[in-house]
């Protein structure tokens, strides 16, 4: 599902571990949040994908301004 803030999705890598997954993206947000809001936003999607799906045990999202 696409997330408002996130403009674009340039890497996504997950690793099974056992009964887990670990989740790395690196992401770019949209123009115009301030860093504290962009930390909310990344906090927020990290916790919306782990309701999502509770086999993720790890994630980690690495915002960018380019690849």
């Amino acid at each position: 599902e696409a997330d408002e803030h996130v403009e674009v999705l340039y890497n996504l890598i997950t690793l099974q571990l056992g009964p887990q997954v670990l989740v790395a993206a690196k992401i770019r947000v949209r123009d115009g949040l301030s860093n504290d809001e962009a930390v909310r936003e990344v906090n927020q999607l990290e916790r919306d994908l782990r309701a999502a799906y509770p086999q993720v045990g790890w994630s980690f999202v690495e915002t960018d301004l380019e690849d």
